[in-house]
C-alpha cells in the first residue's frame, strides 16, 4: 500500500495568486524560468501557511516527522508519516492544491519542494539531427 503524501492531497483551489513561497515566508534556493526550488521547515506542533501549488512539484522529505495536511476549509487531507528519503511527485492533475502541512511530532519536519513549470525544450543531439535532416 503507497504511503500518502501528507505534503498533498485533493485541496480546495485558492483565489489568490501568490507563489507558494512567498506564502510560506522563504526564499527560493532556485529561481530558473522552469524550475523553482525551495525549502519548508515545521517545528514539533507547527502549522505552516496556507498556500496553493499551481505547477506541477515534488517534495523530497530531508528530515521526517509525523504530519498531516490540511484544506482550506479544515478538512484533513492526509495524515501519517513523512519519513527522511522520501520523494513524492505531485502531477498537474492536481493543481491548483491549496493545503498546510502540520508537523504532529515532536521532531522537526524538513522538506524541499521542486516547482516544475514548462520549460523550453533544450535540443540536443538527437534533436538537432532530426532538425537538420528535415531541411
Amino acid at each position: 500500500m503507497p504511503q500518502p503524501d501528507i505534503a498533498a492531497g485533493n485541496g480546495v483551489p485558492g483565489t489568490d495568486a501568490v507563489e507558494p513561497w512567498e506564502a510560506l515566508g522563504t526564499e527560493l534556493l532556485i529561481d530558473l524560468p522552469g524550475v523553482k526550488c525551495w525549502a519548508e521547515r515545521a517545528g514539533p506542533g507547527q502549522t505552516r501557511p496556507l498556500h496553493t501549488h499551481r505547477h506541477p512539484w515534488l517534495t523530497v522529505v530531508v528530515s521526517g516527522a509525523e504530519g498531516m495536511s490540511t484544506a482550506a476549509d479544515g478538512t484533513v487531507l492526509a495524515a501519517g508519516a513523512l519519513a527522511t528519503g522520501t520523494v513524492n511527485f505531485n502531477d498537474a492533475s492536481r493543481l491548483p492544491f491549496t493545503h498546510s502541512v502540520t508537523n504532529t511530532s515532536d521532531r522537526s519536519l524538513v522538506m524541499i519542494a521542486v516547482e516544475l513549470r514548462n520549460p523550453p525544450a533544450v535540443a540536443g543531439p538527437a534533436t538537432a539531427a532530426a532538425t537538420e535532416a528535415t531541411r
